[in-house]
């Protein structure tokens, strides 16, 4: 009998596969974004200790670190990516590919979400190849959104094929 006929016998059984895939891909997202927001220190030089970085689960922002002098301070991570981009780069097939820009529908859906963090809250935007759309092109697509839209962060960063910038920061502060 295969293993899929197995699972399939037993229902239950495909909620604990499903549940270990997740895990898993839940593990390398955590690493990934690790990653990323070393490579956002290194290029942004903010005064953060990268012994301090601490990967948090849901509904934590997902970096809690401490600022050398504003103390602790969460970042939530989103990957500007353009979902056409990213099944072709899967695939990797030749066909014609149709893609667009995606950033201000991504930033609508995280600017909506609360996060549950005593530390003050900042969204750290970046690219990593599944993108098309350039710097000066998403820059001022998404400030906009950070401008007008009521959310947690107090400052918003965009880490893209160019180097670093803050997008939108809050002026109340």
């Amino acid at each position: 009998m295969s293993l899929w006929r197995n699972l399939l016998s037993h229902p239950g059984s495909l909620i604990v596969v499903a549940h270990i895939v997740s895990m898993v891909s839940e593990h390398e997202k955590g690493e990934r974004e690790v990653a990323v927001f070393k490579r956002f220190l290194e290029t942004s030089h903010l005064p953060i200790d990268p012994s301090s970085i601490q990967k948090c689960m849901p509904p934590h922002p997902d970096i809690l670190c401490r600022h050398l002098t504003d103390g602790e301070v969460a970042f939530e991570l989103v990957e500007l990516c353009d979902p056409n981009l990213a099944k072709s780069i899967a695939k990797v097939s030749e066909d014609y590919l149709r893609t667009s820009d995606p950033s201000s529908k991504i930033i609508s859906k995280k600017l909506r979400r609360e996060y549950n963090s005593a530390a003050p809250v900042e969204l750290l935007c970046y690219t990593a190849g599944r993108i098309l759309t350039p710097d000066n092109v998403i820059l001022p697509t998404i400030k906009p959104y950070l401008r007008s839209w009521q959310h947690v962060f107090r400052r918003a960063w965009l880490l893209g094929c160019k180097g670093v910038y803050v997008v939108w920061a809050n002026d109340r502060d």
